[in-house]
């Protein structure tokens, strides 16, 4: 065979190797391109599925809701009611109710539901709700709390007798203890102080104005109207039923309320390691950090 033939035939066959090998390449291009679009899609699908809600534990709606009763094993009953716009705490003891707490429990009204069937009162014990954690009672309706899903971050509840499985973070407002449900705000939002009597000096309003007695050169209005404003909003870590203990001191406020003046005495109970102010109206003790009480207790122009 001729030199120049050989060499045809060669380059054809390279030729026709690379075109094979381009083909086979193109394929397997075109299958991973196909797996990842049907990946995609699935996990588009799984993504719309996972992110729709299931139907809500119950038809009520938390803006109707006016008493709410909370019972668990030897634990006081927590009762509170609403007044208006303003919610109150009836049990264990009186007080101003922490309506942030209230509507995180009311949101167990509209939970999601993955699945419901009826309760049957021999299978009870199974899920826990044989002697529940926790009984909410909201008006008429009471759900109550039992076990925790042994695979899914869930909780099965019992509601108008059915089984009910919910996300489980629904179980920790029901379980706070009475203190949690109580306002940490020293004062009502409505009311306005007007002087501030502190050992040492005394702060009060005229014409819009905080002014400090005696005074003191080295202050600016700006730091008085802070000072003032820091107790005016002034918020405790926690607050408890007073303890019984005696004073060491005391300050005296005055304040306007619903258009009437009314005078608010404080006790100081402790500067340190906590410092903790009693209401006598209130019958409650307010625990403030110890830098708290000094910022609320000094006001200097002196660094």
């Amino acid at each position: 065979m001729p030199e120049a033939e050989k060499n045809d035939k060669s380059e054809t066959s390279g030729k026709q190797a690379v075109s094979g090998l381009k083909r086979r390449w193109l394929l397997n291009a075109g299958l991973l391109g196909f797996i990842a679009a049907l990946a995609w899609i699935m996990a588009q699908r799984m993504g719309q599925e996972k992110d729709i809600p299931g139907p809500p534990l119950t038809g009520l709606s938390a803006a109707t809701m006016s008493h709410v009763r909370i019972e668990r094993p030897e634990q006081p009953a927590i009762a509170i009611e609403k007044t208006g716009n303003e919610w109150k705490l009836t049990a264990p003891l009186p007080a101003r109710a922490n309506r942030l707490n209230v509507e995180t429990l009311l949101r167990v009204l509209s939970a999601p539901v993955e699945t419901r069937f009826p309760a049957v009162p021999a299978e009870l014990t199974q899920y826990g709700l044989e002697k529940p954690s926790a009984r909410v009672r909201l008006e008429n309706e009471e759900i109550a709390f039992g076990a925790l899903h042994p695979l899914k971050n869930q909780i099965y509840v019992l509601h108008n007798n059915e089984v009910a499985l919910i996300p489980s973070y629904h179980l920790s407002a029901a379980t706070y203890p009475y203190t949690n449900f109580i306002n940490s705000r020293l004062f009502e939002e409505d009311r306005k102080l007007t002087s501030i009597r502190l050992p040492g000096f005394m702060l009060s309003l005229k014409d819009g104005v905080w002014r400090r007695n005696p005074v003191d050169k080295n202050l600016t209005s700006d730091r008085i109207n802070d000072f003032a404003s820091e107790w005016q909003n002034a918020s405790a870590l926690s607050v408890d039923k007073y303890s019984g203990k005696e004073s060491v001191d005391h300050i005296d406020i005055d304040s306007t309320r619903d258009g009437k003046n009314e005078k608010l005495p404080l006790g100081i109970l402790a500067y340190k390691p906590d410092f903790i102010l009693y209401r006598q109206d209130e019958n409650l003790e307010y625990h403030f950090t110890e830098e708290t009480g000094k910022r609320l207790l000094n006001l200097s122009g002196k660094e």
